[in-house]
């Protein structure tokens, strides 16, 4: 094995590590994968190249051959992880991991990362930061998937008769690969198969490269009575080239996050043309510590991670995310959905009299409705939109202190009930027919459709406008939740890394204030635009906000506002009390 494609290999399994041992610092290192990536797709180029295929027996041995080197010690470790999870771990933690540990049985653990991320409860298990024994599997699902398919790639690279036709259509294949990955959903992107072909592809071109251009053997010159003037050569040599790519590899351990979709397709190709130039002199890649790195580094990629989750969630993780949880949530007591600090609806006060809307779309996943015993006021009250009118419920019913007749809510996962698809809209319209409140609440998240540049005659605009000319014929009183900053996803998992690993720089989880606005001034100005004489739209941004920031958790107490799913803790619903307590007055004294 070529000693600088093992200082390639040490280097790559490096970046991994420190980006999992230490992600607020090293914020690139996942980088690391894709060298991988690239080195796997040359080296199977290369030893399909030795190897003919042509028949069924020569597909058999290679796979048996690649499965034997790969998947032994690969078992070894998701048995030995298995073991850990299930007989050291409280239930909790092998309820997050079981799932993934079939899947990876089965070499798919990239297909259940992409299945999770697109489920609104699960989004937190395919995050980074998840506590997921198994998630690093993702990868080498990619690779194994890979193998299944390249000998048929290379087999129909036969056709072509010329290195240098085979050399344009894997170069085609990585750039038009690489512009879908680009494109598409990062997540999906990241983790489906056919979408990384393009780095195995830079591979394909690096080994073609080569055989198109093989380095000549340096001899001796030979005498000449009339030798020919030395022609001009550039100043700058391969090695000089050679140092330049390497320098940009080191990149990946650069402690300011960098444009992935710039930097990704940069380490890729970097990492190809230091495959064709097979440095023989850069200092780094002759290191022996760094080549013995690269000879151990897939028995350090497969046992680093479930060695760091395990011990983070024994001996601190597990520590500190109950007692944080545990106190963000104790106002409420148990939770609704078991996974501490994602999204649970807290336990309500009252018990529903009613959760039966009595509508055939209720049996759907996502659907929560409650009529609360009747107060003592005269008021019927009603809390529509999405999962934020379950989440936001209480601390807007606790401002009403019973002075009403009536109160429901009815919340469904992603609906809007000023602007969805027509069904959900209707449910919301039948449901505000049907008992017609004296005050509605829509209290909502918005979408990021609701953020896009506004278009001539903007349908979201006509149809937000409609809904709400719909609302005012039932209603007095309509309160519509403005847009809020945007805060990443998973954010209690960033946060409790920072707690643990990183709390001086807990700072930085604070939003820039101008950044934020920027980023929601569509919605804003889409929602300013509905003419409504009975809407008023309120803003709970202000209540968060500080010296030309967004707080995102209270610097005293070192509790977050916000938690994995981007609801509102107990936390941040105290900063909310003035507002709701303000909005209650109006409508019991103007209603």
């Amino acid at each position: 094995m070529r000693q600088d494609l093992q200082s390639l290999r040490g280097l790559a399994i490096i970046f991994v590590f420190l980006y999992h041992l230490y992600p607020a610092i090293f914020v690139n290192g996942f980088l690391g994968v894709d060298i991988f990536f690239v080195l796997s797709g040359y080296l199977m180029a290369r030893n399909l190249t030795k190897k003919k295929i042509e028949k069924i027996p020569d597909f058999t041995t290679f796979y048996y051959k690649r499965f034997k080197r790969i998947l032994p010690l690969y078992y070894l470790i998701v048995l030995v992880s298995f073991i850990l999870v299930h007989y050291c771990l409280g239930h909790f933690w092998w309820e997050i991991n079981w799932r993934y540990s079939l899947a990876s049985l089965f070499l798919g653990t990239n297909q259940l990362l992409i299945t999770d991320s697109r489920e609104y409860f699960k989004q937190f298990l395919a995050d980074e930061k998840s506590p997921n024994v198994f998630l690093h599997l993702w990868s080498l699902g990619v690779e194994m998937q890979f193998y299944l398919i390249v000998p048929f790639i290379f087999l129909a690279l036969q056709i072509l008769k010329s290195d240098i036709l085979k050399f344009i259509a894997v170069l085609l294949t990585t750039v038009i690969g690489l512009i879908p990955f680009l494109l598409l959903n990062a997540h999906f992107a990241f983790n489906f198969m056919p979408l990384r072909l393009w780095q195995f592809a830079a591979g394909f071109c690096a080994l073609y490269w080569r055989k198109m251009y093989p380095e000549e053997e340096e001899k001796l010159p030979e005498k000449c009575e009339n030798p020919e003037p030395p022609k001009w050569t550039l100043p700058i040599g391969k090695e000089d080239f050679v140092t330049v790519g390497v320098a940009i590899l080191i990149f990946c351990v650069f402690p300011s996050r960098l444009d992935v979709q710039v930097i990704r397709p940069i380490v890729t190709f970097t990492t190809a043309f230091l495959i064709v130039a097979e440095s023989k002199e850069n200092k780094l890649l002759k290191l022996d510590a760094l080549i013995y790195t690269g000879n151990i580094s897939y028995i350090v990629y497969l046992v680093h991670w479930p060695v760091l989750t395990f011990f983070s969630i024994k001996e601190t993780f597990q520590c500190d995310l109950l007692v944080i949880c545990a106190r963000a949530y104790s106002k409420f007591g148990r939770y609704n959905y078991s996974p501490p600090c994602n999204w649970a609806s807290p336990n309500l006060k009252d018990e529903c009299v009613t959760k039966d809307m009595k509508h055939p779309d209720q049996k759907a996943n996502g659907y929560a409705y409650c009529l609360f015993p009747p107060g003592n006021g005269t008021l019927k009250i009603m809390n529509i939109e999405n999962s934020y009118a379950e989440n936001l419920n209480e601390p807007i019913r606790d401002q009403f202190h019973y002075n009403y007749s009536e109160f429901r809510y009815l919340s469904v996962v992603g609906g809007f009930g000023t602007y969805n698809a027509s069904y959900i809209t209707d449910m919301y319209r039948q449901q505000v027919e049907k008992y017609k409140p004296d005050v509605l609440f829509i209290t909502a998240r918005f979408s990021d459709e609701i953020k896009r540049p506004i278009q001539d005659n903007d349908k979201i605009i006509q149809q937000i406008k409609d809904n709400i000319k719909f609302f005012e014929k039932y209603v007095k009183k309509i309160y519509i939740l403005g847009s809020m900053p945007l805060v990443r996803l998973n954010f209690m998992n960033h946060f409790l890394q920072y707690v643990i690993n990183k709390p001086e720089d807990l700072e930085q989880l604070n939003l820039d204030r101008k950044f934020a606005d920027e980023e929601r001034k569509n919605a804003v100005e889409r929602l300013n635009r509905v003419e409504c004489k009975k809407c008023k739209i309120y803003d709970l941004s202000p209540a968060f906000a500080e010296n030309g920031k967004y707080l995102t958790f209270d610097r005293n107490t070192i509790m977050a506002y916000i938690d994995n799913s981007i609801h509102i803790t107990e936390t941040g619903f105290k900063l909310l009390e003035p507002t709701y307590a303000k909005l209650a007055r109006e409508a019991m004294d103007t209603v």
